[in-house]
């Protein structure tokens, strides 16, 4: 056993290459075991003296917003190294289950749960489970024997980041939020790298943090999508102005119900709502009502919008593209997306989430003018339509708000953090070529000697 663990914590320096003329000296070196090139070249990490190709274990899980950037970033790593083994580790019954795989990865579950600070019997449940949950993550670690392993956030990121600390595995952590949250914040000590969106973030990681302030993870073909084939693609009309209401992966309670306010308030256009597996059936009933109390009133010359119900949006790249006007939350990843693709938007901060982090989040939308920022507690479907209908009508005030939202855009996100894995893969965390960006002095007091060196192109 203790040979084992000395094996699994102590990679090889020379594992990868990160440059052509390391990967051309490394093959020339006997006892190298190439038989032939590695997955990648020219500015890519080689295979390592067993002719292994590099392995990444993932954690993520418990929400979409923990998922998607986690398999945004294995996409991304797979797509530079084609031979790579890509092993995910999400929470036993989480979405992750329906997700990853739909994704064409693998995937474990280890059972965990979320501790609920402000429910004591729940917290204490769920603090049983984390130890069963521990040494199942270490039983899948060394099991796999991965190169580096990305932590997205989530119930499951906690265990196996702990397992990544006892059996020295290299750990890069990634974090959507301004606001951390309580798992990448506790494992940010023993990271090689912390992806962070802003700046801003630097203040709340312990100090000594290795930050990489890059933005979240988004796939730059969005920015691409035109909308006219967009709206084709999604079956809507080519024409007028269309509204995206999102909810969510799994819906929301309150989104549903101010859908079904909404309706009788539009006066035309088309009123596309995500409203989630668990309220799909809801928002059909409210959009039925909706309509038929529409009708019964009678109103001449108001047909009112074309409405359109789906549960899920499989690519809400083509939705984002095909709207003039998005409402939604303000999850960190969907305000990624938002930028890339350059959307007006109103944003309802949801209050339910810990230390309030999407108010930070549509705070930054906010400041520049990209986003109209709505609070839960003092709105309904009338007002919501009501501001709609205000930015749809004033076709210049949206394409500055467009504008603006494009300026918070950070398209190169995912390559600089597919760059971050593999250079700390390749053991070599303190001398990655990453880039610092947005950062000048040290955010908020912070100095910057802390942080990863800053990034120099590399030619093959």
């Amino acid at each position: 056993m203790r040979q084992h663990r000395a094996r699994m914590g102590r990679r090889p320096a020379t594992t990868f290459r990160l440059s052509a003329d390391r990967a051309a000296e490394g093959e020339g070196r006997k006892g190298m075991g190439t038989s032939g090139p590695g997955p990648c070249t020219g500015g890519q990490p080689d295979v390592d003296r067993q002719s292994r190709a590099l392995r990444l274990l993932v954690a993520a899980g418990g929400s979409g917003g923990h998922i998607y950037p986690a398999l945004a970033i294995a996409h991304g790593i797979r797509q530079r190294w084609p031979r790579c083994q890509v092993l995910f580790v999400g929470a036993r019954g989480g979405m992750e289950e329906r997700l990853v795989p739909e994704s064409g990865f693998a995937l474990e579950t280890i059972p965990v749960r979320g501790i609920v600070r402000k429910r004591p019997l729940e917290a204490v449940a769920a603090g049983a489970f984390l130890g069963g949950a521990v040494i199942r993550a270490l039983s899948i670690v060394r099991r796999f024997r991965p190169d580096v392993i990305l932590g997205t956030g989530g119930f499951a990121a906690g265990p196996v980041g702990l397992a990544a600390v006892f059996l020295r595995i290299p750990l890069v952590l990634q974090e959507q939020n301004i606001v951390p949250g309580v798992t990448n914040r506790m494992l940010a000590r023993f990271a090689a790298v912390v992806a962070a969106p802003y700046a801003e973030a630097r203040a709340r990681f312990p100090r000594g943090t290795r930050l990489l302030v890059c933005g979240n993870p988004v796939r730059p073909e969005l920015a691409g999508i035109d909308p006219f084939l967009a709206r084709r693609s999604l079956g809507l009309p080519p024409g007028g102005r269309m509204v995206l209401m999102v909810a969510g992966s799994l819906g929301s309670a309150v989104f549903t119900r101010w859908f079904g306010e909404m309706i009788p308030q539009l006066r035309d256009g088309t009123l596309l709502f995500v409203a989630g597996r668990n309220h799909f059936d809801a928002a059909g009933v409210a959009a039925a009502g909706a309509a038929g109390g529409r009708d019964r009133a009678g109103a001449a010359g108001a047909e009112g919008p074309r409405v359109r119900v789906v549960p899920y949006l499989p690519d809400i790249g083509l939705g984002l593209a095909a709207a003039d006007l998005v409402i939604c939350r303000a999850g960190a990843m969907t305000l990624a997306e938002l930028a890339v693709v350059g959307r007006a938007s109103i944003l309802i901060p949801s209050p339910h989430v810990t230390h309030h982090h999407q108010e930070a989040n549509a705070q930054t939308f906010a400041r520049v003018g990209a986003a109209r920022v709505l609070a839960e507690n003092d709105l309904d479907g009338v007002r919501l339509a009501a501001v709609a209908m205000e930015l749809l009508g004033d076709g210049e005030t949206r394409r500055r708000m467009a504008q603006a939202a494009r300026s918070l855009a950070r398209p190169d996100a995912l390559g600089r953090i597919v760059e971050a894995v593999g250079a700390v893969a390749g053991g070599q965390p303190g001398a990655a070529r990453l880039a610092l960006a947005d950062i000048s002095g040290g955010a908020a007091g912070r100095p910057t000697d802390h942080a990863v060196p800053p990034h120099r192109e590399e030619r093959g």
